[in-house]
């Protein structure tokens, strides 16, 4: 087996349930760096999210960022795949009408939100969206201004609220249950899975040498994408089923354990 790109989603997958980086991550990307093996963080999160949070090492990773629909390397942009404006606009309608629902659509300069009354709401941005901003009118916004993915948020009720609302969209845009508060809408066949394909091709690679590692249904297609696939341990069931592998969950910080088992690299 000869890897050369390793892919790991975030939230339930790298990060603990403290949402934090496991220790020894930079050294052991380091590690990984110097056998010609990059590092990719595939996450639903904004591309300017990860980069603040690989702080010192960010310009030796790439990035697939909103669900594959936002690609870089280091700081610059491989790919932005926009939706239709009408199809976001016919989103945020939608969203208007699901109790405790919102929304957040990504632009190329980060993200954008109309509602400023929900805590819980306010709260998940703040992890997901570094560069956020308020705007009066989403729909006046989102008329004028590309967006390659609404991310459509409900406390604990994604699963039974937002997929029945949103149902209408399936034959339009990519729909992807990416956590119980999450559904995320992007143009159709955005998915992680593509952005691995977009990153062989940049790196002269092929899927057979990638590897990647997730915990829920917005990471099936990068997993069966991958010449090595990883279901986290505290993964969905769906999920599991179709990966090649089983590894510890995110707290028991299964993706670098199972990365220095695979490479014999040693713990700092």
């Amino acid at each position: 087996m000869s890897i050369k790109l390793i892919a790991a989603d975030m939230d339930g997958t790298l990060l603990d349930s403290r949402k934090q980086l496991p220790a020894g991550l930079f050294p052991l990307i380091h590690a990984l760096r110097a056998r010609g093996v990059r590092f990719a963080p595939a996450s639903g999160r904004q591309y300017y999210t990860l980069y603040d949070q690989f702080g010192e090492i960010a310009d030796e990773l790439v990035y697939i960022s909103e669900n594959g629909s936002m690609v870089c390397d280091g700081a610059r942009v491989l790919s932005f795949a926009a939706m239709p404006a009408e199809e976001v606009c016919r989103a945020v309608e939608t969203v208007r009408g699901v109790p405790g629902a919102n929304a957040i659509v990504s632009a190329r300069d980060g993200g954008f939100y109309e509602t400023a009354d929900d805590p819980d709401f306010l709260e998940n941005i703040a992890h997901y969206s570094v560069r956020r901003t308020l705007v009066p009118d989403l729909l006046a916004f989102c008329r004028h201004e590309p967006v390659c993915k609404v991310a459509l948020f409900c406390k604990g009720r994604a699963e039974e609220r937002l997929l029945p609302a949103f149902r209408s969209f399936e034959g339009t845009s990519q729909i992807a249950l990416s956590g119980a508060d999450w559904v995320d809408l992007m143009r159709p066949g955005m998915n992680k899975g593509r952005a691995i394909g977009a990153l062989c091709d940049s790196l002269h690679i092929t899927p057979d040498e990638c590897m990647a590692f997730g915990d829920y249904l917005n990471d099936l297609e990068l997993l069966q994408a991958v010449g090595e696939s990883y279901a986290m341990a505290n993964g969905h069931e769906t999920l599991k089923a179709v990966a090649k592998h089983i590894c510890p969950s995110n707290d028991e910080d299964g993706v670098c354990r199972t990365i220095r088992r695979v490479f014999g690299i040693d713990k700092p």
